[in-house]
């Protein structure tokens, strides 16, 4: 039988303890997330962060989804985070605030999303978040740096932008359609799991997860991910 690359991909379901924690979040943060989202509603009349037809309902929806990527994680153990292409500042700005002890640097090529970024850390008062204009294939090496994306670049992509970087685990917030994106070279030199997010019974996580990577030469064959 001839196995394609998706076969070598680690398929599971976000289990239910780490949805309960992500609305734990939330709740705990409620303050600063509605100054968050009125920021970003502010912003995006005049640059272009989100569709035009982007409400506070969908926002947060996009903010929960982010926090999901705080304990959906093999190395938990990483005190820097790359956003990589952060846009306006998903999903790194969610992290951050549920991470104060973590270091974020938040990525962008477009001159513009940063500013706003930097607007928005400032409103929150977020000491732990350093924000670059940049294209990631530049960005300064964090050792053990945990790097995460939400939807920004296709899987081939992140992996040549950070072939020689040096990186814990790559998260990224993607569609189940990611799988195609994965090609036979790639399983020779890293893993791949997808958590699914399918059965949280809202309509706007059907068909997404979170895909993680990791090098194969630092991970032990009998590493399993939690």
């Amino acid at each position: 039988m001839t196995h394609s690359p998706s076969d070598k991909v680690q398929i599971s379901n976000v289990s239910r303890e780490t949805f309960e924690k992500a609305s734990v979040l939330s709740e705990q943060n409620a303050g600063l997330l509605d100054i968050l989202i009125n920021k970003w509603l502010w912003w995006n009349q005049s640059v272009n962060l989100f569709s035009r037809n982007t409400d506070a309902a969908l926002l947060e929806k996009h903010i929960y989804h982010s926090f999901l990527l705080a304990y959906t994680t093999a190395v938990p153990g990483c005190r820097a985070v790359i956003d990589a292409g952060t846009g306006g500042g998903l999903p790194g700005i969610p992290l951050a605030l549920a991470n104060r002890d973590k270091e974020f640097l938040l990525v962008d090529k477009v001159q513009k999303k940063c500013l706003v970024v930097r607007d928005i850390v400032r409103s929150l008062g977020l000491s732990n978040v350093s924000v670059l204009h940049s294209d990631i294939s530049r960005i300064p090496d964090r050792q053990s740096a945990r790097i995460v994306s939400k939807h920004a670049f296709p899987v081939k992509k992140i992996l040549g932008h950070l072939e020689h970087k040096d990186w814990k685990e790559i998260a990224m917030l993607k569609g189940s359609d990611a799988l195609s994106e994965i090609d036979a070279d790639m399983t020779q030199d890293f893993l791949f799991s997808f958590r699914m997010l399918d059965h949280i019974g809202d309509p706007f996580f059907d068909n997404r997860g979170v895909l993680l990577i990791h090098k194969k030469d630092q991970v032990s064959d009998g590493h399993e991910q939690q």
